[in-house]
């Protein structure tokens, strides 16, 4: 999907296998920039590769033209493809340096987050070429710059991109949608990374890792209001069933997953995980 200029957004589907019967539907975007040169923001899962050459070369363009492949975290359904696509095409990979290690060692990743399928997702690790820092504006093309943005709470290390020019950022996955899985490591810095959001006044278009292009002011702050309530009730109801981050069985993680009404699945590690961060 064209958005504006040479900004491309590309939907992938995939699934989270929760047990031998049940998978779990997904959906994660990734963007493609058909400049002079290709740049690919994020990868999806790890057959993701396909979809992503197929659209480039249903417009006119070559898989060799791609140099530069930009991760905005080191998550399964963000790196999943790089590995693949790092090798076929020799570009260079950058990411922001507190995402090195999960985005280098899968082991080590999924021994400190433990996602159901994780190697059904990513089955290789790539080599991050160089780091991108806070502000750090990128010059990708005439007329499209983008600046990052450091905005932790998801990971640590995740990174949000405001195409200066075209005035759109990409949020990955900052905004938390109301009801969806609480998927974060650090409460306080998510709120703060969605404050930074919502104050930035230098875009009109709103792309994200979970949603459809947004393009108008309401809709947005809509958007990010119903994120802001929903992590304020987690918080409110996190903090009557966890006594303390030490907390280290499922069953607090249970007790607030049914006092909200949540999907009994909800009740696993990473979930827990983002529970326990609320007294970080």
């Amino acid at each position: 999907m064209n958005i504006k200029g040479n900004v491309h957004l590309l939907k992938h589907d995939f699934y989270i296998p929760m047990s031998n019967e049940k998978r779990i539907h997904r959906f994660v975007n990734s963007i493609i920039i058909l400049g002079n040169e290709i740049t690919l923001i994020d990868t999806g899962t790890k057959d993701s590769y396909q979809t992503i050459f197929n659209y480039i070369k249903e417009r006119g363009r070559s898989i060799n033209e791609i140099k530069l492949l930009i991760l905005s975290h080191s998550h399964p359904d963000h790196v999943g493809s790089a590995h693949k696509i790092k090798s076929l095409t020799n570009c260079k990979v950058i990411a922001h340096r507190a995402e090195k290690e999960w985005i280098e060692d899968l082991d080590c990743q999924y021994q400190s987050r433990k996602v159901p399928g994780f190697y059904q997702l990513v089955n290789e690790a790539v080599k991050v070429d160089d780091f991108v820092e806070h502000n750090q504006e990128i010059m990708l093309d005439k007329n499209l710059t983008i600046q990052v943005i450091h905005s932790p709470g998801h990971s640590k290390g995740s990174i949000n991109l405001l195409f200066k020019e075209d005035k759109i950022l990409f949020s990955a996955d900052s905004i938390p949608l109301v009801n969806d899985i609480p998927n974060y490591d650090n409460f306080k810095q998510l709120q703060e990374s969605l404050e930074a959001i919502k104050c930035c006044k230098d875009y009109e278009i709103l792309l994200s890792s979970w949603t459809e292009p947004i393009a108008d002011v309401a809709s947005i702050q809509k958007l990010i209001m119903e994120g802001e309530e929903y992590l304020g009730n987690l918080d409110k109801v996190v903090k009557i069933h966890y006594a303390s981050q030490q907390e280290n069985t499922l069953g607090n993680c249970k007790q607030v997953v049914d006092s909200l009404g949540l999907p009994p699945f909800y009740v696993n590690p990473i979930v827990h995980i983002a529970f326990q961060s609320h007294f970080k």
